[in-house]
């Protein structure tokens, strides 16, 4: 189990749902080019494992402990080794990493096996950012100016409470979930506003906040399998 939380870093830009975003429009835009008979698109994508190389490293830049790290660096090698099979034309096969891969998640459960959902101290700075994976993270938020939060969870949870928080016209939070969820609390006199992309998942918006309020907070990102729950 795996959950880090950056109090002493500030958000990475170079994150994965930036990455995954960023490759979503470039295949786009490769299919429209191909199309139009500008490229041939299909042996431009035949170099996708460039995409999970740089999403490993999108994951090591963000990763802050030993199990993140571990789980980043074998991402990144997959990434890395199989583009390079790419380029010389060797043969990839699955059944050796797959086999590969059991181990590494058999060593980072190992490395967590003591690890339980995480009650984070409060914090008061305007912008944090969360990775939860294989585990669970609460987090209250006490700043007195919030500004942005980027949040990560695969096949974990993050909770965040935004109850003694307070923010001056909008705020931000950037989400990448996977087969993951997360619970964000917010005062009453907030408005929250969903421009998520959800895939066979969603969000749900239970807060009280009035469509008049000063005070609003964005949902932005990508939602795969996984769900979203705001309330007051």
């Amino acid at each position: 189990m795996v959950s880090v939380s950056a109090d002493s870093r500030p958000p990475s830009r170079f994150n994965p749902q930036a990455v995954v975003g960023l490759l979503v429009v470039a295949a786009g835009v490769l299919l429209l080019l191909g199309n139009l008979g500008v490229v041939h698109a299909g042996r431009v994508l035949a170099y996708w494992p460039v995409g999970v190389l740089a999403v490993g490293l999108a994951m090591f830049v963000r990763a802050v402990d030993t199990p993140a790290r571990t789980w980043a660096g074998f991402v990144t090698a997959v990434g890395a080794w199989w583009t390079v099979s790419v380029v010389q034309g060797w043969p990839v096969r699955l059944s050796t990493i797959l086999p590969i891969g059991l181990v590494m998640v058999g060593i980072v459960i190992v490395q967590r096996a003591m690890g339980v959902r995480r009650i984070e101290p409060g914090t008061t700075d305007q912008s944090i950012s969360d990775l939860a994976f294989w585990a669970g993270i609460e987090r209250k938020v006490t700043s007195s100016l919030f500004r942005r939060a980027d949040v990560t969870a695969i096949m974990g949870g993050v909770q965040l409470d935004f109850r003694q928080a307070a923010i001056n016209g909008e705020a931000v939070v950037d989400l990448f979930v996977v087969m993951g969820g997360v619970e964000v609390k917010v005062p009453p006199d907030w408005i929250v506003s969903n421009e998520a992309i959800a895939i066979m998942g969603g969000a749900q918006n239970r807060s009280a906040g009035s469509a008049d309020s000063r005070h609003r907070l964005i949902l932005r990102g990508f939602i795969l399998m996984g769900g979203v729950e705001v309330k007051t």
